[in-house]
């Protein structure tokens, strides 16, 4: 069994949760489970819970394949973190999740396995909107295109909504990922967030049922997301494989800007550099002055790369690299001295630099992002909290590239 959810289906869970709510989600696999008949929860509950315990702690191989998706999913939620965001997506959504009372008055202990549990059953847009969320936050790595322009904003009637996830259907599907597709919409300040759930490449399993060994195939869910700040004009894409992102870039473009190739111009992923970097040498340090909340910054990884032109194919490639890592000082610092001090410039040049930010919280000690900025595209780093905080720090210490008004405006014409 899959350590999360063998976690999840620990005996704890059993003894406690509701067995009217077990019985629930087992009801919705009747037709499927095997070694388990469901009027077990018309006999005593505790030889009921017992029973349960044994199925669910058996071998996942013996599940029905849309249980095991089920229990992953709950899963996901059933925990503090996950807790946190079902209440936020139920408010927003208006609904009330209140202590539960026992028969004889008191109020009944729901730990968060038996509240994802039961959001799952009961209110599934709110449980298909806290799973979204989450995906969301999980996201660190997210390939960025920069629009022709800023303040174009996004239409986002039913229309347009429905449009995109039929032509985002036809983008996976195309990709052998399966028809499914499905697609909340989640709006964040100037934002406009979007979490596609879609299917994965098909998988092939042997197992064992019943002394007898058997082959199943099965899909497996997997998450994409974009963001669009219209007041930014760029569009972050996440969870999808590098060949398709301008794909997808294109489509929401075309739908929900009504602006085809918006996000198709030559410098649309020219976003970071490190040339500020490499012009001041291994002396180099982050300035964050102009930001109080921020403690400290430290440089913790740097590779630098040789690269020349390949005499054979006549490409750019590059021959060697040097990595150093430093979490307790400045390994920017640490490459200089195991490199004897090469020079920037010319043949050698800066892969990429990871950061790790300090910033002072309520708690006792500082909160720690860690950003890696690789050019000319990304900047990853979880962007659930202090994002605009992290890039204004990019910013000011020049390395972010501000795009060239008149070549956006040339390109738009």
């Amino acid at each position: 069994m899959a350590k999360n959810l063998k976690k999840f289906v620990n005996q704890k869970f059993t003894r406690t949760v509701d067995l009217g709510l077990l019985k629930r989600l087992l009801e919705r696999h009747a037709g499927s489970l095997q070694g388990l008949e469901l009027d077990v929860f018309e006999t005593d509950p505790e030889q009921a819970r017992t029973d349960i315990q044994e199925f669910l702690m058996g071998p996942e191989d013996a599940y029905p394949d849309g249980l095991v998706a089920d229990l992953h999913r709950i899963a996901e939620l059933g925990n503090s973190n996950g807790l946190r965001v079902i209440q936020e997506q139920a408010a927003r959504y208006g609904v009330s999740i209140k202590p539960e009372i026992g028969g004889d008055g008191s109020e009944r202990r729901q730990d968060p396995k038996h509240i994802a549990l039961k959001m799952f059953l009961e209110e599934p847009r709110v449980f298909d909107a806290a799973s979204d969320m989450q995906a969301l936050m999980a996201r660190s790595s997210l390939a960025e295109f920069a629009g022709l322009e800023e303040g174009v904003e996004a239409s986002t009637d039913e229309m347009t909504k429905a449009e995109f996830e039929r032509e985002a259907e036809v983008l996976f599907e195309a990709d052998l990922l399966g028809r499914y597709c499905r697609v909340g919409w989640y709006d964040d300040a100037d934002e406009v967030n979007l979490v596609i759930t879609h299917g994965s490449t098909i998988t092939t399993t042997p197992v064992v049922e019943n002394g007898t060994e058997r082959v199943i195939s099965f899909r497996v869910a997997e998450n994409a997301v974009l963001s669009y700040s219209a007041m930014a004009g760029r569009l972050k894409i996440g969870g999808v494989p590098k060949a398709r992102r301008a794909d997808l870039a294109e489509i929401f473009a075309t739908i929900m800007l009504g602006r085809p190739g918006f996000f198709a111009g030559e410098d649309a992923q020219h976003l970071y550099t490190l040339a500020p970097v490499e012009r001041a040498g291994y002396g180099f340090t982050i300035q964050h002055a102009f930001d109080p909340g921020i403690r400290r910054v430290q440089i913790v990884e740097v590779q630098a790369d040789r690269v020349g032109t390949d005499p054979q194919s006549g490409f750019t490639r590059t021959f060697w690299s040097h990595l150093v890592r430093d979490s307790r000082d400045n390994a920017l610092a640490r490459l200089g001295e195991s490199t004897r001090g090469i020079a920037f410039g010319g043949d050698w040049h800066l892969n990429h630099l990871v950061l790790r930010v300090h910033f002072d919280t309520e708690e006792s000690r500082p909160a720690r992002v860690t950003v890696k900025l690789k050019p000319p595209g990304t900047a990853s780093f979880k962007r659930h909290r202090f994002e605009d905080r992290i890039m204004t720090l990019l910013r000011r210490n020049g390395l972010v590239h501000d795009r060239d008004p008149g070549q956006a405006a040339a390109a738009a014409e």
